[in-house]
Order: structure tokens, then C-alpha cells, then sequence
């Protein structure tokens, strides 16, 4: 089974702003430039982690069973 990269990605975006959403009242403080910098640090945190689960899916059977079934392609289409 491959797995869906795009749709780990797609995940690791929501989570972000989920995240973002939770905190925003301790983020009211902070200017409109200051929380766009927190909001972009924490979505590319999170595509970070989206690549190093790949990248370790390339050398580990375990990781890559797991997020394949996960993040299964659909159609044997994969985007990652």
C-alpha cells in the first residue's frame, strides 16, 4: 500500500490551524504581523513533521505501514 503524502500534508495543515484556533486567546496580545509569524512557524512545524514521517517511511517498514494506513491512496495514485 503507498501512501497518500498529500493527504498526510493536507492533515498536518489542519491540525496546525486547530491548534492556532484553541489558543487564540492567548495569542490577542500579539499584533497582526507578530500572530501571522506564530501562524506560519506553527504550519511549517507541522509540514516538517509531515516530511520527517516520510522521509523515515522510506527506511522504516513499520512507519510506512502505519501511515499507509492512515493515509492510504485511493487509487494507486500517490502524491507524496
Amino acid at each position: 500500500m503507498t501512501i497518500d503524502g498529500y493527504a498526510l500534508r493536507v492533515h498536518a495543515a489542519e491540525v496546525s490551524r486547530e491548534r492556532l484556533t484553541r489558543t487564540r486567546g492567548r495569542l490577542r496580545g500579539l499584533s497582526a504581523r507578530e500572530r501571522r509569524a506564530v501562524e506560519e512557524t506553527a504550519d511549517a512545524i507541522g509540514q516538517a513533521v509531515a516530511s520527517c514521517l516520510l522521509d523515515s517511511a522510506a527506511t522504516d517498514e513499520t512507519i510506512a505501514a502505519a501511515l499507509a494506513s492512515l493515509y492510504p491512496v485511493g487509487d494507486g495514485a500517490g502524491r507524496g
